[in-house]
């Protein structure tokens, strides 16, 4: 894209597509009568201010499609994940078991195409629920195994009991030292 067509392209892009921009901003921005970039451009930077607190700064720029943060495309990875979404909300450990095989394989399929060399130092299982809250149970030392993510998935689970709209798996892995780091002598 050119950077004359930058105004026009933001215009009529969706908040919801700004970086920094969650539910919780998106509902902000909706009862001011927000849906699109452009519609925010009417706010000028202390109303943003007001409203948002210090990330109105950043807001007001971003919604103009002025982004200053570095691009750092070569970055290793932290984790690997993989969710799913469902239609209908879960309400029982045994249907959130159910699901967590087909997630479980595709971690693993994603592990071995992607990541297959990394060293993993921890394993999550994270949870949203119908009211959006969303809680991450989360072990270090484990394998990523089934067992040890269904024994992470009923901890999250028994926290509140409430209705599953998501279940995420995923690792974490081991802090990379670039090549060319030098370890500082203390």
């Amino acid at each position: 894209m050119k950077p004359e067509e930058v105004p026009e392209f933001m215009r009529d892009l969706p908040v919801r597509k700004i970086w920094g921009i969650g539910e919780k901003s998106e509902r902000k921005l909706d009862e001011l009568g927000v849906k699109t970039c452009g519609e925010l451009q009417r706010f000028s930077r202390p109303e943003l201010v007001d409203v948002f607190g210090k990330f109105g700064l950043d807001l007001y720029d971003l919604c103009c499609g002025i982004d200053h943060r570095l691009v750092e495309p070569d970055r290793p990875r932290k984790s690997l994940s993989t969710e799913e979404t469902f239609a209908i909300d879960l309400t029982t450990l045994e249907q959130c078991e159910e699901k967590l095989e087909e997630l479980f394989q595709d971690l693993m399929a994603d592990l071995a195409q992607k990541e297959s060399a990394r060293e993993i130092t921890k394993i999550f299982v994270k949870l949203k629920f119908n009211d959006f809250t969303r809680t991450t149970a989360e072990r270090a030392g484990l394998a990523p195994t089934l067992g040890d993510f269904r024994a992470l998935l009923a901890e999250a689970f028994a926290r509140t009991g409430k209705p599953v709209r998501l279940i995420g798996l995923g690792v974490r892995f081991a802090e990379t030292m670039p090549e060319n780091a030098q370890m500082d002598l203390l």
